[in-house]
Order: structure tokens, then sequence, then C-alpha cells
């Protein structure tokens, strides 16, 4: 029975997701369904109420999660983009020359700004939905700007949303990144149990996705808020450095956890597996519960939660205590015995940065919360960023170089929009603007992530509609279908955050009832809903393949050299580190992230490309091991590091030095090979590099010893990767 998380954790997971998903689809819910209800009774139902909600719906469905000014001022340009969209469409309907080449324009417009930003995507389906629905709606200039102002209308209705709902939004919004740390380092550590100390172990990739979890987690909080400012108060600066000192501990907890997943990798002995599910089983729980506490602990600044996470911690000590003292009768080779120290030694690095956000929480507390307001000024947005004249510039210059990803993606979405309302004006299908808007939302920048969505989406829509369908023949009042469109919009708006399958198939009734309200309902043009989804997502296919597609083998040399580039440069920054040899006030803390950023997009570019076509792909497996090795030559990395941030060197030790040269070589023939396939070179002598770590000084403490295993490892693994480069080149010439 593997590790689960305790009982009071679920309930802050749900705090710290359920509750803000469940505020931020009831805002959607008012936005769409109050236009519907309350418009209709001072003029009944009309098109001018769906454009007005429609508006509403838009808008509320930003996923900004900011500061309330900036999310108003998002809203309020998003509204102007919907309403020249909007008329833009409805006048050019009557020709499809206009309609196409529209089209392209706004086409090439939406697909630019979603990659803009986080939240891009909304606004870019926004706009180009809105183009679409006024193509469906041919009407003159001067109606046009009627409809327009029902856009407007239904804008400003959400946005008036918006302002109302600032006092119930969650605050504290530093504690919750640092919680949602301490929550992924909690799902880390079940997963290690899990594949450690379970009779049903989970597979390599689930674990590294975990890791990469906490990884995200750390980046989004550092991502989220800007340093401290000068401006602030003195005392709204000592809250922030608090803060910004317990996101560091948990994210150097986090490191430790890396390590230790290293290490249990290496304890195969059938000596050591006899304890898994028992002591290690134990000890490993207990950190985990550990975790889970100081992550409800991080959310409420409760005294009394904090009473609790110290007796898990202190759980914590008497667990790492008996796996010491049960290891000591296990019968291992010096080599495991060395491995079995270093991951106990490790367990207690962990132990005393949990012991250090404890001091650091008790600390925080000791403040008073009437001496201060915890509230800090967000960094700016990628989206607002990019509002200043030098970015404007960069993207200008992005989007008008015709080799960028960015515009082959964009002209890549115009051109199918371009078909899909084509095929729609040209065949006078009912309600066709569905084909663009699929494809619109289905196509995305690499084809496996298309062909995913566009998956998902026909099973959502033709689920949506079979029980859309059963509905529509139910003899339900108006009042009743009313209701039915409140409930339904909320799953809407909650399930297109979570779960976009099941999102879509609400979607799908929402337009069904909605039809039904509107008196348009009938068999026949749900059918043509169903079909012009099937060819929408059919289209993206078809167009991610033909028109510039971007496969993963082809993008995989490049990430996979900058990654073991950053992999170099962080060992680098820990052997100089270590050797003092960095500039005052310079870490190994910024390259580590790097360094593990660059390993998530690697992991990420090969997952995708067990989604891409069979003829594609290339070498899948060897992708997915050279990805692998080089996430655990960053594990070793950080198990060196965090053992040289605890160590004071009376001198720089040039065998170290030594070590990163040689080192440096290998990376360089690695990167090359990877660089030019068609090259080949003589492989590195690692004799020369393993003669460096021969050296007495390692030999001369522990903690030198520990670094001289660790620094063992890479090696290993750097002889793992020449190893299948030869192999590669070896196939290649038979």
């Amino acid at each position: 029975m593997r590790f689960q998380p305790i009982q009071q954790l679920n309930v802050i997971l749900k705090q710290e997701y359920f509750e803000p998903t469940i505020s931020w689809a009831l805002r959607v819910v008012l936005a769409l369904n109050i236009p519907l209800i309350i418009i209709p009774l001072f003029k009944g139902f009309s098109d001018e109420v769906i454009w007005a909600a429609f508006g509403a719906y838009m808008v509320s469905l930003i996923d900004y999660r900011g500061t309330h000014y900036k999310k108003i001022l998002i809203q309020s340009i998003e509204g102007v983009l919907i309403f020249i969209s909007g008329i833009i469409g409805m006048n050019v309907a009557g020709s499809i020359i206009g309609c196409v080449i529209a089209m392209f324009l706004i086409g090439i417009f939406a697909a630019l700004i979603r990659n803009w930003s986080n939240y891009g995507a909304s606004i870019g389906v926004a706009v180009g939905f809105f183009f679409l629905f006024g193509l469906s709606n041919p009407v003159s200039f001067d109606a046009s700007l009627k409809y327009g102002f029902y856009v407007l209308a239904g804008a400003g209705w959400a946005i008036v949303i918006t302002i109302i709902s600032f006092p119930f939004r969650p605050s504290n919004p530093v504690r919750r990144s640092v919680a949602n740390i301490w929550k992924a380092n909690t799902d880390f550590l079940d997963g290690m149990i899990q594949k450690y100390a379970s009779t049903v172990p989970i597979d390599n990739l689930r674990i590294i996705e975990k890791e990469i979890a906490t990884r995200e987690a750390i980046n989004q909080s550092i991502k989220l808020f800007s340093r401290r400012q000068k401006e602030k108060t003195k005392l709204q600066a000592q809250h922030y450095d608090m803060m910004m000192e317990l996101r560091s501990t948990a994210s150097l907890f986090a490191a430790t956890l890396n390590t230790m997943n290293e290490e249990l990798e290496m304890l195969n002995n059938p000596e050591f597996l006899k304890i898994r599910e028992s002591v290690l089983y134990k000890t490993l729980s207990s950190f985990g519960q550990a975790s889970a506490r100081l992550s409800i602990v991080m959310f409420t600044f409760r005294p009394e939660d904090l009473t609790l996470a110290k007796i898990r911690v202190k759980r914590c000590e008497i667990a790492i205590g008996l796996l010491n003292e049960t290891c000591q009768n296990l019968k291992l080779s010096e080599k495991e015995i060395v491995g079995l120290h270093h991951f106990i030694e490790t367990l207690k690095k962990s132990f005393q940065y949990l012991n250090q956000t404890i001091s650091q929480i008790e600390e925080k507390l000791n403040f008073q919360k009437s001496d201060y307001l915890e509230n800090y000024k967000l960094s700016f947005n990628n989206f607002l960023v990019g509002l200043k004249p030098r970015a404007l510039m960069e993207l200008i210059r992005e989007a008008f170089n015709f080799n960028s990803e960015h515009f082959t993606y964009a002209l890549r979405v115009a051109i199918g929009l371009c078909i899909g309302v084509f095929i729609y004006k040209f065949l006078e299908i009912d309600h066709g603007h569905w084909i663009a808007l699929t494809m619109m939302i289905v196509i995305q920048p690499y084809f496996g992530a298309t062909r995913k969505k566009g998956i998902e989406r026909i099973i959502g829509t033709v689920g949506g509609i079979i029980l859309g369908g059963v509905i529509m023949l139910l003899p339900l009042p108006h009042q009743v279908f009313v209701g039915m469109l409140v409930i339904v919009s909320f799953f809407v708006a909650y399930f297109l955050r979570n779960n976009y399958k099941i999102g879509v198939f609400f979607t799908t009734i929402m337009m069904v009832v909605l039809m039904q309200l509107s008196q348009q309902g009938s068999w026949e043009l749900i059918g043509w809903r169903v079909l012009s989804t099937l060819i929408g997502a059919l289209l993206a296919l078809i167009v991610s393949y033909v028109f510039w597609p971007v496969w993963e083998k082809e993008r995989f040399p490049i990430l996979m050299t900058k990654a073991l580039t950053q992999n170099k440069n962080y060992l680098e920054q820990v052997v100089k580190y270590y050797n003092k040899e960095l500039p005052a006030g310079e870490t190994w803390y910024k390259c580590r992230r790097v360094a593990e950023g660059g390993n998530n997009t690697i992991f990420a570019c090969v997952q995708r490309m067990v989604e891409e076509p069979q003829h594609i792909q290339n070498q899948i497996d060897f992708s997915f091991a050279m990805a692998g090795i080089n996430i655990r030559i960053a594990r070793e990395i950080t198990s060196v590091a965090l053992m040289v941030s605890e160590t004071q060197p009376s001198m720089p030790i040039v065998e170290l030095r030594n070590y990163f040269n040689k080192a440096s070589e290998i990376f360089d023939w690695i990167i090359f090979h990877i660089s030019e396939p068609l090259v080949y070179k003589t492989p590195p002598d690692f004799n020369i590099i393993k003669e460096t770590l021969n050296a007495f000084v390692f030999s001369k403490n522990e903690d030198l010893l520990f670094i001289k295993v660790d620094l063992e490892k890479i090696i290993f693994e750097l002889e793992t990767i020449c190893a299948l480069i030869e192999q590669q080149k070896k196939s290649g010439l038979d």
C-alpha cells in the first residue's frame, strides 16, 4: 500500500485549485447567463442577446491570474478586438473573396497573438470566433454597428463582474505559489514511493513528469512576482524577503528529492530490496506527509497547522534513524555502501530543509498581521511587456521572419482557416462557420498536439450531441432550459480549464440548449454541427501535415545540443562556486533552473514525437534515451551542488577544475556529433577524466568522497551518450 496524501492535504488542494476554478467558473456563468435572462425580460429573445452573451462569455474566459487592474486592461483590449472582428465579419459575409481575404488577415493576427502570452490563445480564439460568427450573420454596416455595440455591452458586463469580484479573489498569491511548490514536492515523493516502495511500481516516464512538475511550480513562482521594489516600505520588504527565502528552501528541498531519486535507481541489491516495502516505505512516506503538512501551513499560516507540521517533521528524523540502523545489517558491496550512505546523507539534508522551513515560518508568524499588507506587486506579464516599443519591434521582426516557427505557424493557421471559410461559403453549409472555428481551436504549433486535440474535440462533440439531442427531445418549458444553461455553462468553464475533452462535451450541450432557447434547434442543424466539427478537425490535421509541418525529429538535435550546453554550463558554475571563482553574490541556482528548463523542453519534445505518424518518427528510442541521460546528468550535478553549498573549502581544488575541462571536451564532442550527424571524430578518452578523480584530495573527507561518487556517475552517463552516438553512427553506415 503506497502513501496517500493525508486528508487535510486534499482539502488544501481543493482550496488551491478547485475553489479558485469554481469562482472563475461562476463569473463565467454570470457573464453568459445574465444577458440571456435579463435582456429578454425587456426586449424578448433576439439575435442581439446572443451577441451580448457571447461577448461577455468570451471576455470572461480570460484566465489571467495576475493583478486585478491588469486583467481589466486585458479584457478591455479583447473587447475592442472582438468588436472590430465581428463588424468585419458581418460586412464581408456577402463576398466569398472578401471572406477569404479577411479570414487570412484575421487568422494571421489571431495565430500571432495566440503565441504572445499564456492567455493569448483565449484572445485569438475570441477574435476568430466573432469574425466567423459575423460571417454567418451578413447585415448592413449600420446593423453591424448595432450588433457590435451589443458585443461591447457584453464585454463591459464581463469587466464589471471582474471589478465586483475583487474582494472575493483568493489573496496572498506569494504564499499560494510557495504552497504549490510544496504540493509538487509531495506529489514527487508520492511518485518515488510508487516506484521504489510499491508492489506495482510506476514507469520511469511518470516519475520524470512528477520531477518536471516541481520545476514548473518553482518557475511559475519565480515568474509570477518581481523582485522587491525600492518604493516598498521596509516592513513590506521584510515580509517579501521572507517569502522569497521560503521559496528558496522549498526549491532546495526539491533538489534533494532529485538526488534521492537518482540514488534509489542505483540501489538494486537484493538485500536492499528486502526493506523497500517496509523501512524505505515508512521513511519516504514520513517525508511525504511532512511535505504535505508544509503545503498546508504555507497556505493557511495557522499556528495549529504549524504544530502538526512540526510533529510530521520530527517523525522524519526518527525514520532516518531507523533506516540507518536497519541498513547497518545489510550485506552490500563497497560501492553500494557508499551509494546508500549518500542517500541517507541526502535524507538528512532534506530533513534540514524541512526544519529550516519551520523556522522561517515561525519567524514570519511573529509579525502581527495588522502591521502589514501582504499584497505584492506582480511582474508584468509577457502580454503587457509586449506593449513596450522595444518588445513590439522584436515581435514585428519575428512575425515577418519567414523562417521563424511563429510565422510559419501563423501562415499555416491562416491558410487552413481560408480553406475552411471557402468550403463553408461555397457549399453554403448551414452554420458552417464551425468548420473554421473547430480548425482554429484544434490546430496547434506541433502535429502531435493537433492530432490529440482533434481527437478530443471529436469525442467531446459527438458525446455532447448525443446527450444534447436527447435533451432537445424532452418537452421542457423555457424556464427549465434557462436553468439548464446556467448549470451547463458552469461545467463548460470548469472543465475547459481542467479537462478539455469533457469541456468540449459540455460546450456542445450548451450550444444545443442555446439553439433551443433561440428556437433554432433541429436535428438537421445538429447534424451539420457534427459534420462541421469533423471537417474542421480533419482539416486541422491535413493543414498541419501539409503546410510547413514542424516535426520533432528536426527540432530534437537543436534542443538536445542546447540542453547539453546548459548542463555543461551548470557543471562549470558548480565547480567555480566550490573553488570560489564566481563573482560575489553569484550562485549555481540560476544555472540549475536553466538546465532543468532545457531538460523539460527536450523531454516534452520526445513526448510529442510519440504522437507523430510512424513514418515521421526517427529513432525515437535513441531520442528517449538521450533525453533521459541528460536529465540524470542534471540530477547528479544538483547532487554535487547541494554538497558544495554545505562545504567550506579552505582553498580551490585544481583537480575539480581539471575534471570540468575534460568533461567540457566530452560535452563538446557529443554536441558536435548531434549537430553534425554525418561527420565523425575520434571518441574521447575517458581514462583521462577518470584519472582526475583518483587524486588523493578526494579521499580527504566524506563530503569530497560523495562529490567524487557523483562526478563518477556523470562520467558514466557521458560514456553512455557517447556509446549511443557511436551505435547510431554504426547503424547509419550499415
